[in-house]
C-alpha cells in the first residue's frame, strides 16, 4: 500500500512538472523578442499565430520597432516560418539583407538561438528577451 502511495505522489508530480514545463513551452505574439547588439541597435524577432516568423535589426526604441516590423515591410525584414516542437524552435529566415538560420531554446519570457548566417557560415549565440508592445 505505501508502495503505491509513492507511485501516485511521484505520477502526479511527474504531471504537474510536464504540466509546467510544456505550458511555459511557446512564443508570445504580442510584442518582439530583442537581443541588444549594442547602445544604439537591437537584433529583433516576431512571431505569428500562423507560424510566420520574421527578423531585422532596429534602433533600441522598440515602440518604434511596431511601425514597420510587419509582414508586408519588404525592404529590411526577414521573413520564414517556425516551428515549436517541445520546448524548442527552429526556423529559416530570408529577405533581400541575407538569409539565417535560427535553432533555439523557449526558457520563460526568452528564447536562447544559435543563430547561423547563411551566406558566411558563422554562427553566434544570442539569448532574445521579450517586450511587450
Amino acid at each position: 500500500m505505501k508502495k503505491n502511495k509513492v507511485l501516485l505522489v511521484f505520477v502526479v508530480l511527474a504531471f504537474v512538472f510536464n504540466s509546467f514545463i510544456s505550458s511555459n513551452c511557446a512564443v508570445s505574439y504580442n510584442g518582439i523578442y530583442a537581443f541588444k547588439i549594442d547602445n544604439e541597435h537591437s537584433a529583433v524577432l516576431r512571431f505569428y499565430e500562423d507560424g510566420t516568423v520574421l527578423a531585422s535589426t532596429s534602433v533600441n526604441d522598440y515602440f518604434d520597432v511596431m511601425t514597420w516590423f510587419n509582414k508586408d515591410n519588404k525592404d529590411r525584414v526577414l521573413k520564414g516560418k517556425y516551428k515549436i516542437k517541445k520546448c524548442t524552435v527552429s526556423f529559416d529566415v530570408e529577405g533581400d539583407t541575407g538569409k539565417q538560420s535560427y535553432e533555439g531554446i523557449i526558457v520563460g519570457n526568452a528564447i536562447d538561438f544559435t543563430l547561423k548566417d547563411k551566406t558566411s557560415k558563422k554562427s553566434t549565440n544570442r539569448t532574445y528577451s521579450f517586450f511587450v508592445l
